[in-house]
């Protein structure tokens, strides 16, 4: 080999070597980047709520992946429901559900439990009706969300400024993918246990000590503001002899059906609970006594109609109702109130049960 043609090999490694090092500092500059993007996105959306994680997610995702639109869907398998949470399309409406199969790219994802990239979609076996002219380009990906083998929600990107989505991007997607999910599942997993905090387990109404807790706030707004408050106490008839007769279950049965009745003739602003065992309680802001009795007298109506049944044979239960008004006169606290409405209800019961009895403030004299 001559001299010439060995420096002219020398040169042609040495240009290579620069190359591989230029291409490697590109790639790490890019893992670089990315970790740091990674960083930031873990940071801004280790929250415990859901809805500030929704909207985190609005805010960050299209930058972070370099995406122009992403929708994320929760996913109920029981009821095989894909519902829209948090998305940054302009022209979705808002509280959007669909059912798992109306979506067949979302269905086989699901289903699955894998990622499908598709680089042109609207040539694809997944795709339905028209072009949307929003995108530029016709990728699409989706990723479902896992947390220990459980889908928990989908996760749709499309559309860039660069007019195409590689590999390298697709993998930096399922890297965010796992941090949305892990913080997700955390949020969900942090408002059910608060809500099994202050919610009674069978009934799903408030328990006890939330409705306490509500109660003493609505006396002093209505201390404050000088505006009425009643509350209506319930207790199903003969309880005990039900259970005994028919067995737990259909005990159970009969609270999940009082606690829907009381559901229906609740308004907004009302507080269901369960008070104990068989005992209700209802808070009813702004409300006179008269309205509390009208939907006392509803609620009660309503349970005596109601069949149940037992070894083919139907039966009735029903139930007795307490009511008072607060007055701010000669009641001190929301231990007052209630007292007046567990005494009413003690009358209802001592006068034959299945009726409502309106309580005073002058049955605390007596007391």
């Amino acid at each position: 080999m001559s001299s010439a043609d060995y420096e002219k090999l020398r040169w042609q490694e040495a240009e290579t070597v620069r190359n591989l090092l230029k291409k490697q500092n590109t790639l790490l500059g890019e893992s670089l980047e990315n970790l740091d993007h990674l960083i930031y996105l873990q940071k801004s959306i280790n929250l415990l709520s859901l809805q500030e994680i929704f909207q985190v997610m609005v805010e960050k995702l299209p930058f972070i992946l370099s995406i122009k639109y992403f929708t994320f869907f929760l996913f109920d398998k029981n009821r095989r429901r894909l519902t829209l949470v948090s998305h940054n399309h302009p022209d979705i409406k808002e509280e959007y559900s669909l059912y798992q199969n109306d979506s067949p790219i979302m269905r086989e994802a699901t289903t699955s439990g894998r990622y499908i990239f598709e680089q042109d979609f609207p040539a694809s076996r997944y795709f339905r009706g028209r072009k949307n002219p929003l995108f530029s380009c016709n990728f699409f990906v989706t990723i479902p969300l896992m947390i220990e083998n459980e889908i928990i929600g989908v996760m749709n990107l499309n559309d860039n400024e660069n007019g195409l989505y590689n590999v390298g991007d697709l993998d930096f997607a399922l890297n965010v993918s796992e941090f949305v999910a892990l913080s997700i599942s955390n949020a969900m997993l942090y408002e059910r246990a608060e809500k099994l905090s202050i919610t009674d387990g069978l009934t799903g109404l408030d328990n006890h000590q939330q409705m306490q807790t509500l109660l003493k706030n609505e006396v002093v707004r209505c201390r404050r503001y000088n505006s009425p408050l009643s509350v209506i106490m319930m207790d199903i008839d003969h309880f005990k002899d039900v259970n005994d007769t028919h067995g737990h279950q259909k005990g159970d049965e009969i609270l999940l059906d009082f606690s829907a009745i009381i559901k229906k003739f609740c308004r907004s602003n009302d507080v269901a609970a369960r008070y104990g065992g068989e005992e209700f309680f209802l808070v009813l802001p702004e409300t006179p006594i008269a309205g509390a009795l009208h939907i006392a007298e509803r609620i009660r109506e309503e349970m005596a109609n109601h069949k149940f049944q037992s070894k083919d044979k139907d039966f009735k239960v029903t139930v007795s109702c307490g009511i008072a008004e607060f007055d701010a006169t000669h009641m001190q606290e929301a231990a007052n109130l209630i007292k007046v409405a567990d005494l009413a209800l003690y009358k209802a019961k001592h006068e034959g049960r299945n009726r409502t009895i309106q309580g005073s403030s002058d049955d605390l004299l007596d007391t």
